[in-house]
């Protein structure tokens, strides 16, 4: 939804480059999933390098649980992890 939201502004090409830069991040933290924990929420956090996007993520042993990717500058108090359905 963030995504395409962007279109109408930044154009089809430009919200191409920040899906992939998210799927990329995505596949990084598969790899190395332990960063510093979200300073507002119980959960990590990652900043995806070149878009406003932070993931909110888990994982454990068997995977990496993306619950939310969330615009950069999004007040992550107001952010309820209970109403994520998987």
């Amino acid at each position: 939804m963030l995504l395409k939201q962007g279109i109408p502004r930044f154009g089809v090409s430009v919200v191409e480059r920040k899906r992939l830069q998210i799927v990329s991040t995505i596949e990084y933290l598969a790899r190395h999933p332990r960063r510093p924990k979200d300073q507002c929420l119980d959960i990590w956090s990652y900043t995806v390098t070149g878009a406003p996007f932070v993931l909110l993520y888990d994982f454990d042993d068997g995977e990496l649980r993306v619950h939310l990717i969330v615009h950069a500058a999004a007040d992550r108090t107001l952010v309820d992890l209970a109403s994520v359905e998987w």
